[in-house]
């Protein structure tokens, strides 16, 4: 005889039904309001990758030494060429609690009112994962090294730093491009009288020099790979956006299913987000090779939710929501950043 489920029981069910029926929307959304992660999508740079201890992406950097022109008494040069050919990266795990309890649930005993009480707390969620995927999109490592890896950490004001599990001093290939736009003479050191809208010994704009200047530092690779995105703050796309009024050029961007009028520089479209950290003299400007740069999450554990389970102690119920991912990169020197911009 099969046995009775309790209304706890039924209710469990409803609520993973609901969280089923709900999770593409809700994950479309969470990829939709965030510009830089629909960047990325229309890419098809959020890219499943399926367990494993590490997260591992292959290399190709070295170069091999054993080349050279000969004649026929000359001997082969054959070297062992060992380069580095992969980067390892741990995988970073974002969960968030949804619960219930047995007075909000005699409280709303009919089906609809429990549905609508269910639907109320996964958007509440969403909104939740929302903010924190946006604010660690920039992030550095934290102390602890359970928060996603995010482009302070993958595109440096220093440059250096072990990434990947390889340690850009050491191997000075795996270095991204920084500038530091207070600390250079030719762009703002001069004080307030060198900030970007100012005119440069060149002619043009301070802060365009040095984004030429960028472009053309991130743009000397193999295969040309180069920047294909400017992500930045408000405060400076607006001073961006002032210093070439008189030649303004805006563009309709389209990323994924979304489409906006954007500013551009030399075909690059720029992007501003509340969320772009400042740096201890000014702001910060990404130039984002978007070709090397991926979120990878788990296909068996992308925003899935857990049983739920009773809460010690208490009329509660709780089931956690769990995603299993990080953002990499498999070429840095292709990115970089301009940081003490003012």
């Amino acid at each position: 005889m099969a046995s009775v489920r309790t209304f706890s029981e039924v209710l469990d069910s409803m609520a993973v039904a609901t969280w089923r029926h709900m999770k593409k929307t809700v994950v479309d959304q969470i990829f939709d309001e965030i510009v830089f992660y629909n960047y990325l999508r229309s890419k098809g740079k959020i890219q499943s990758y399926q367990g494993g201890k590490y997260i591992e992406t292959p290399l190709s950097n070295a170069e091999n030494d054993t080349l050279s022109w000969i004649n026929e008494q000359d001997a082969v040069n054959i070297n062992d060429l060992d380069p580095i050919s992969s980067a390892q990266w741990d995988w970073k795990y974002l969960v968030a609690s949804v619960t219930r309890s047995q007075i909000e649930e005699q409280k709303n005993r009919g089906k609809m009112q429990l549905i609508n009480l269910l639907k109320h707390k996964m958007q509440v969620t969403k909104d939740t994962l929302v903010k924190e995927l946006e604010s660690k999109m920039f992030s550095d490592v934290d102390t602890t090294g359970k928060q996603m890896e995010g482009l302070q950490h993958l595109i440096a004001d220093d440059k250096v730093g072990t990434v990947g599990s390889i340690n850009a001093s050491t191997y000075t290939w795996w270095q991204n491009q920084a500038i530091d736009y207070h600390g250079t003479a030719e762009y703002g050191n001069s004080g307030s009288s060198g900030g970007f809208g100012v005119a440069h010994s060149t002619g043009p704009d301070r802060g365009i020099v040095a984004m030429r200047s960028m472009i053309d530092s991130c743009s000397k690779s193999l295969g040309n790979a180069k920047p294909d995105l400017i992500l930045t703050d408000k405060a400076t796309y607006r001073l961006y956006n002032a210093s070439i009024d008189d030649k303004l050029r805006i563009v309709t961007q389209k990323v994924g299913d979304m489409s906006f009028q954007t500013l551009t520089f030399e075909g690059l479209p720029i992007l501003h987000t509340d969320t772009c950290p400042t740096s201890p003299q000014g702001s910060r400007m990404y130039f984002i090779d978007c070709d090397h740069v991926t979120m990878f999450y788990d296909p068996g554990m992308f925003f899935d939710m857990t049983e739920w389970k009773p809460v010690p102690n208490q009329l509660k119920r709780a089931a956690q929501i769990v995603t299993a991912c990080n953002m990499i990169t498999t070429m840095r020197r292709s990115s970089g950043v301009i940081y003490d911009i003012y």
